[in-house]
């Protein structure tokens, strides 16, 4: 039968396959079959599945594309968030206690709507220059089209336009490379308000942290040789917490030595 073998038929029409058509079916499915497996097995897409999150407008205003919204409470309870593999956070007006706590909307956000946000990755994004050298951004307080610069941030400034105006288009990578820093709950140290590190009142007044400076290893013999340079840095209070001294010792070297055996 000549023709184009995959036209479409009418109501009434008698149904005649040609082999031509169902093969193409075929090789539709395999296709299809072989790029959902691909996407299954990218470590990579999962990675950037994971940086998106779903975030509630409760702002009782519309977001627009890539504005910014803190993220508060959770909307589906973590439990579940496991079955679903999906997060979702209900997202506010930022305020100044919510620095480090934010998402960049990736679609428009009517009141009550539920979208698409990025919580990692290199997105774009408006921002506030407040020095032509910042390097860092974090949330504006009560803005929600943008984020405002600084010398530190959860954001890292990638790129931004060159402008006189005061807030411009930029592209930025969420988290930003060495903006976190984690402290044990145990360990006597937090930030304040203003971001300055302070020692908890209810520990001892100075604090002892080993700083590892470096890992050598080398293979003498039958035996593995681990060398670790560490120095001990102890911080020290005054009676508001604040740190007010900072002392270091000379980096000393601890040597341990490993047996090795051949396998059999």
């Amino acid at each position: 039968m000549g023709g184009d073998s995959l036209r479409k038929v009418k109501t009434g029409d008698p149904l005649n396959i040609p082999a031509a058509a169902y093969n193409a079916f075929v090789d539709a499915a395999v296709d299809l079959r072989q790029r959902q497996h691909n996407a299954a097995g990218d470590p990579q897409r999962l990675r950037r599945d994971n940086d998106v999150i779903l975030v509630s407008n409760s702002t009782g205003s519309t977001v627009g594309r890539f504005g910014v919204l803190a993220i508060t409470d959770p909307i589906i309870d973590p439990s579940d968030a496991l079955e679903l593999e999906r997060v979702a956070f209900t997202g506010v007006v930022p305020a100044a206690e919510h620095a480090g706590r934010f998402a960049i909307l990736l679609e428009t956000a009517a009141p009550g709507a539920i979208v698409r946000a990025a919580m990692g990755g290199v997105v774009p994004v408006k921002v506030g220059l407040l020095n032509p050298s910042d390097e860092f951004a974090d949330v504006a307080p009560g803005q929600t089209g943008w984020l405002n610069s600084g010398d530190s941030g959860a954001a890292q400034i990638l790129w931004v336009e060159s402008s006189l105006v005061p807030v411009r288009q930029a592209i930025v990578r969420l988290p930003a490379a060495g903006a976190a820093v984690c402290l044990a709950s145990n360990s006597g140290l937090a930030f304040d308000t203003e971001g300055c590190l302070k020692i908890d009142t209810n520990v001892n007044s100075t604090v002892q942290l080993t700083l590892v400076t470096g890992v050598t290893h080398a293979i003498v013999g039958s035996v593995l040789r681990i060398t670790v340079q560490r120095s001990i840095i102890t911080l020290s209070r005054n009676v508001a917490g604040v740190v007010i001294g900072v002392g270091a010792t000379s980096t000393t070297s601890t040597t341990s030595d490993v047996n090795l055996e051949s396998c059999p």
